[in-house]
């Protein structure tokens, strides 16, 4: 696609930072979370339904300034992300150098053209750099980039790329696995899978009888898992393990507030007996809920202080105990209420779809074995993106509830507001 580059600049925060936090240090889980970059793409509509629409060209130089402006005021609250990191690697300078922000345009190409039949390699041609998942910075460099691309259409993407050691999904949008455990060698699959909200409720209701009150992150994790346990279970292997990143944000007591900043990860494990049968999901949501349960307030005062460590490895103790040690993880996280679709508007209007991956990586590394989860536009669905092994997915999208209830590989367009054709 051709490209124009419109502008680079680094965008300060509208406040000065006090002097008193000029240097951001690190917590230690914001030191044992991957070095990796997170990416974000938020995708935008061309607002013809407007009173009175601009012409592309002008809503695009009038955007443009209104996501500056929004950005800087943002930094005042999320002020490491204006600044540098330090020769140390576990620190900030938060000198507010000002977060690196591009504009570009693409000319000859429609938005609707990328979201027609999107695939893998799309937030590629949108991503202010390219992704690695063993990012290591170098002195000097900004733990976040945006970069803003303008449509022949009108339509805009807004992207983000976050190194992760500087803040979690959490920050994102108002986490984080064993890294170990999901980069490895072989042949990745990726599918996205689209739930409506019929297909949830749907969903919800045939669990209701054995669980009570299923959240649609549940139904969809424990579908999910079951899905995996067929596809363990016929490539040899006897145990599975289901992994949910945790916001420990809201597992603390009292809770922590929405403005505190940086990584607070916590791991949910729970293992299940891989067998050929069909496993009641609501047995399924138990195991889940029974592990979500042991991340509590305790769990989180056993990390804070000068004992933190030794409680972060108290905490690993309990949550990974009676797990087999041969046993076949699939990880889950999601990104579910974190508000990307009603908080990101930045003059644009709603965006028509928000997607973030880039399933390649470091040269012979794929994520394995990996479930993201997002909200669909409405806030009532789950789309989610799923990543195995290719052997595995054989197995894994042949579930008869998960080929009735979701849509595999959907263009994003259907619902994602005017985009134009």
């Amino acid at each position: 696609m051709e490209r124009e580059i419109i502008s680079t600049e680094n965008v300060p925060p509208s406040s000065p930072t006090p002097q008193s936090q000029q240097r951001y240090n690190f917590s230690m889980l914001d030191q044992i979370v991957p070095s990796m970059l997170v990416p974000l793409v938020l995708c935008y509509p061309y607002p013809t339904d407007t009173a009175s629409p601009d012409d592309p060209h002008s809503f695009a130089a009038r955007s443009t300034n209104q996501l500056r402006r929004s950005l800087s005021v943002i930094l005042t609250r999320f002020y490491p992300l204006a600044g540098r990191v330090n020769p140390d690697g576990q620190s900030i300078d938060c000198h507010d150098q000002g977060v690196p922000f591009t504009v570009v345009r693409f000319p000859a190409t429609r938005l609707s053209d990328l979201l027609s039949k999107p695939d893998e390699a799309l937030p590629r041609h949108l991503l202010p750099c390219p992704v690695t998942w063993d990012y290591e910075p170098g002195p000097g460099s900004s733990p976040a980039l945006v970069q803003l691309s303008h449509f022949a259409c009108g339509g805009a993407a807004l992207s983000l790329v976050l190194w992760h050691k500087a803040a979690d999904a959490a920050t994102l949008g108002d986490g984080s696995v064993s890294m170990s455990e999901i980069l490895k060698t072989g042949t990745s699959v990726m599918r996205r899978f689209v739930f409506d909200k019929a297909s949830i409720e749907a969903l919800k209701s045939s669990i209701s009888g054995d669980m009570k009150n299923p959240t649609r992150v549940e139904a969809v994790s424990a579908l999910f898992w079951r899905c995996f346990m067929a596809a363990s279970f016929a490539n040899g292997r006897a145990d599975s393990v289901l992994t949910h990143a945790v916001n420990l944000r809201r597992r603390a007591n009292p809770p922590f507030g929405p403005d505190c900043f940086g990584n607070f990860p916590g791991l949910a494990v729970a293992t299940a007996q891989n067998r050929k049968e069909l496993v009641g999901l609501g047995k399924l949501v138990g195991k889940m809920r029974s592990a979500v349960g042991k991340i509590d307030g305790e769990y989180v005062e056993r990390m804070m202080g000068d004992g933190g460590l030794a409680g972060y490895r108290e905490n690993q103790g309990l949550v990974w105990r009676d797990i087999p040690r041969d046993a076949d993880m699939l990880s889950i996280t999601s990104w579910c209420g974190f508000g990307f679709y009603e908080a990101t508007d930045f003059g644009f209007g709603r965006p028509g779809w928000v997607t973030w991956f880039e399933a390649g990586g470091a040269p012979g590394l794929k994520f394995l074995n990996v479930v993201w989860l997002m909200d669909t536009r409405d806030g009532k669905g789950v789309e989610a993106w799923v990543v195995l092994d290719e052997k595995y997915m054989t197995v894994f999208e042949d579930d008869e509830d998960l080929r009735a209830r979701a849509w595999r590989d959907p263009s994003p367009i259907a619902n994602a507001g005017n985009f134009v054709q």
